[in-house]
């Protein structure tokens, strides 16, 4: 009999990096704590997002938090903990309340050599294409949608030589999902179906990138297994090693050349393996554009990894394009945080407004990216994944514009990787997406400001099944300072799906916020 993963356990972790901080506010002015209360009151004339019999419904949501930030001292980090309870007028038995939570620290033990990154996420969302609500739904709080994420990796980091440094780090994760229910792709609209989780990855790195000046080099070794509970019917491995030749061509500009091998057993459970060769290039031609290009040949075809990076006066520009292997739940467990959508808006607001602070970069940058375009694929098999994303940020001195396009190709490895579903990619070879997004927002003074956005999406599943969904929301809202820590704001938004899954939606919805 196979052995259950270990159950996560969030809260310990997180509290005892409530603890540390806590404790370390009379030395650390950097610490910042700010308690919070958030009323939501939403009118649907389409609760359960169904085209045949729509419900109209009211939904009030009270939800106390706490905001934490520690940006100095040798412990660092961000916690956000919402304790979410919404209540139906007219479906009571929807009632729910769940703690909604995204933490992530880093505890320096010993100066400048050993550390301890801790992070941890609840959150409900629905990761598929083509039913249900869109991703990002503030109003999609099945619980069986509901994932729930630990992780802890130590690391010791050392110097060596001139300029050389070195890292040795261990990371294990559990992931909790939500139940899951059978059904055409592998479970409902509503369920996410991952099953529990328990991963572990050893990782070794030495890097000396200008070790003779003209030439540097780098070596990278990790090690990752995945254990799943007993539903699953094998446990998966990954083992990658690169070695890595630096060719110094100018302080600007660096070429690399890449040599390794790699092994999995993804696709089939005897695994498969192979070498890995390839190249890139860094380049920095101004303070404000950043250039990054890399490519390889892998055992599942060709990978790359580009980015683009140009920041102007009052704008921000970036590109990003990326082949690889992932899985649905390896992007949970990253989080948002780790999302190029989320990275592009962060580091626009970082390099436009170096006023603000970390965690009001961090909110605004959040709630762009859960207005924005954003897709996903509820599957539990691993996939190779191309992704191409631009975004544009122009902030004026009272309007702020934003624009994103995104386009995702995943291709399922096998259909019977080791999981208990395969989820869409069951039913489908290839799944694409392409979205697009434009968010606008103007101060109309010092104490109002009106925001607007569109969101228009379009998933298609080919293979032995084919499938179609388009989907857009367009929203309307305002928002105004009625006090000194009270916060209001009024939004109507519209959402339509096509094709797979039909149904629209008005929904307005009146919000009251408090900080203390």
């Amino acid at each position: 009999m196979r052995p259950e993963p270990a159950q996560p356990r969030l809260l310990h972790p997180l509290a005892l990096l409530f603890a540390l901080a806590v404790g370390g506010t009379a030395q650390a002015q950097t610490f910042r704590i700010q308690p919070t209360l958030n009323a939501q009151l939403t009118w649907t004339d389409n609760v359960d997002v169904e085209d045949a019999d729509p419900q109209q419904d009211w939904i009030l949501e009270l939800s106390p938090g706490v905001s934490m930030v520690r940006e100095s001292g040798r412990l660092k980090g961000a916690l956000d903990l919402r304790l979410r309870s919404l209540n139906h007028v007219e479906r009571t038995e929807e009632n729910t309340t769940y703690l909604a939570l995204n933490g992530r620290g880093s505890f320096e033990a010993i100066e400048n050599s050993v550390f301890v990154d801790v992070d941890g996420s609840i959150s409900r969302d629905n990761q598929s294409s083509f039913r249900g609500r869109l991703p990002g739904d503030a109003l999609d709080y099945d619980e069986d949608n509901e994932v729930r994420v630990f992780s802890v990796a130590p690391r010791f980091v050392f110097p060596f030589g001139a300029a050389g440094q070195g890292q040795v780090s261990y990371r294990e994760r559990w992931l909790d999902s939500g139940s899951s229910s059978e059904g055409s792709g592998g479970g409902s609209a509503g369920s996410s179906g991952l099953g529990d989780q328990q991963s572990r990855t050893l990782g070794v790195g030495l890097s000396d990138p200008a070790a003779l000046r003209l030439f540097g080099w780098g070596l990278d070794y990790s090690r990752s297994e995945t254990r799943y509970d007993e539903r699953a019917t094998r446990d998966v491995e990954q083992e990658v090693a690169r070695g890595t030749l630096f060719i110094n061509l100018d302080p600007q500009f660096r070429l690399r050349a890449i040599g390794g091998y790699e092994s999995n057993d993804y696709a089939i459970a005897d695994g498969e393996s192979g070498q890995i060769w390839g190249g890139g290039f860094d380049w920095y031609p101004t303070e404000r554009t950043a250039i990054s290009a890399t490519g390889e040949r892998r055992i599942f075809g060709n990978g790359y990894d580009l980015s683009l990076r140009h920041r102007m006066a009052r704008s921000a520009f970036s590109l990003t394009a990326r082949r690889d292997i992932s899985s649905l739940a390896d992007e949970i467990a990253d989080g948002f945080m780790f999302d190029p959508a989320y990275q592009v808006l962060y580091q626009a607001l970082t390099s436009l407004r170096p006023d603000l602070s970390e965690l009001e970069r961090s909110r605004l940058a959040l709630e762009a990216y859960r207005n924005g375009s954003r897709d996903a694929v509820r599957s539990n098999a691993y996939y190779v994944q191309r992704s191409v994303g631009a975004s544009w940020t122009i902030d004026g001195v009272r309007n702020t514009l934003t624009l994103s396009v995104q386009r995702s190709d995943r291709n399922s490895l096998d259909t019977l990787s080791g999981f208990r579903f395969g989820g869409e990619l069951e039913n489908y070879d290839r799944v694409s997406t392409r979205s697009a997004s434009v968010s606008f927002s103007h101060r109309l003074s010092g104490f109002s400001t009106l925001t607007a956005g569109y969101v228009q999406s379009k998933s298609t599943g080919t293979g032995e099944e084919s499938d179609e969904t388009r989907r857009s929301t367009a929203r309307l809202g305002i928002s105004r300072r009625l006090g000194a820590n009270t916060n209001g704001g009024l939004t109507y938004r519209h959402t339509r799906s096509q094709g797979s899954d039909d149904y629209t939606e008005n929904a307005v919805t009146a919000t009251l916020g408090m900080q203390f």
